[in-house]
């Protein structure tokens, strides 16, 4: 008998949000320390690509001379829009880090779906 099957994702979501306040709170005490924010974020990003790339490399399946794959310039504009969102939201989180608590820090990381809501219906 699984005790904790219908838990699952509750423990998944609790650990997470764990793992994002250790986050917090181990970078606000780099920036105090004289870690510049926008030097934190290039890190982060890098780290991130050194994790994910081989993952997503590796995993992927070998295709069988299907070409439906994206054309070069879907690719540069989901590119361009996703690496100017990722970077700009890094940067305003780190830098209200740096300027506010990691408390507040946190909070503020919620209401990014909320903020995005609002401008798509402001821009229709």
């Amino acid at each position: 008998m699984d005790i904790l099957g219908d838990y699952k994702p509750v423990v998944a979501m609790l650990g997470l949000q764990f793992c994002y306040a250790g986050i917090s709170l181990f970078t606000r005490g780099a920036l105090l320390q004289g870690m510049s924010p926008r030097v934190a974020v290039v890190y982060r990003l890098a780290i991130a690509t050194f994790v994910i790339a081989p993952i997503a490399y590796f995993s992927r399946k070998k295709s069988s001379g299907c070409s439906s794959g994206l054309n070069l310039r879907s690719f540069s504009l989901i590119f361009l829009t996703a690496f100017i969102g990722v970077t700009a939201n890094q940067n305003i989180f780190y830098e209200g880090l740096y300027l506010s608590s990691s408390t507040m820090g946190s909070a503020m990381g919620n209401l990014v779906p909320a903020i995005t809501f609002v401008l798509a219906a402001v821009v229709g």
